[in-house]
């Protein structure tokens, strides 16, 4: 005993046993492991666009569509990342300040009392996020400060950009 077994019907009405330690057996968790490295996001735009730095409130109020036009009249284009990212845990903690289920109701609402004309769109990964904000002049999308595509504008945020100490978009617990 002691294992944890596991029945699969594979095609064919064949049937496949899998052994594997059950979940008490399994190995405890280092106690003195590494903290995970710090990750950042990058914030960019259409390298057109004028706006080269945004405070964090000036951020929130664009990512959570309350303003929703450039300085130069352009429509903000909102491109979101993924929901299981790290790119989305850092806006839900540092920008929109609640859990995801909480945001898709936010979007709802903001699009059912006609305050957005759709809801923002996803990009599946960086380079699709770059290909789309060079496309629109308005476009605005989070990709993680490692993997920024070539041809797009990294916003600096408080006059801080990623890499900065203090840089407020990243998983560290001490930043607001």
């Amino acid at each position: 005993m002691g294992h944890l077994a596991t029945l699969l019907l594979a095609p064919l009405g064949a049937l496949i046993l899998l052994a594997g330690p059950s979940y008490s057996q399994r190995e405890p968790a280092a106690e003195h492991a590494e903290a995970p490295a710090v990750q950042e996001i990058a914030v960019i735009v259409h390298p057109k666009n004028p706006v080269t730095n945004l405070s964090l409130a000036e951020l929130r109020s664009i990512l959570k569509l309350e303003k929703q036009f450039w300085p130069n009249g352009r429509r903000v284009v909102l491109y979101l990342p993924p929901s299981r990212s790290v790119e989305n845990e850092i806006l839900l903690d540092k920008i929109y300040r609640m859990p995801n289920e909480s945001l898709q109701k936010y979007w709802m609402g903001k699009l059912f009392s006609n305050e957005i004309p759709a809801k923002p769109s996803y990009a599946p990964n960086a380079k699709a996020a770059g290909s789309r904000v060079k496309e629109s002049e308005g476009a605005i999308a989070v990709v993680l400060a490692s993997e920024v595509p070539e041809g797009v504008r990294v916003l600096a945020i408080g006059d801080s950009r990623p890499g900065d100490q203090g840089y407020t978009l990243s998983t560290a617990s001490n930043n607001p």
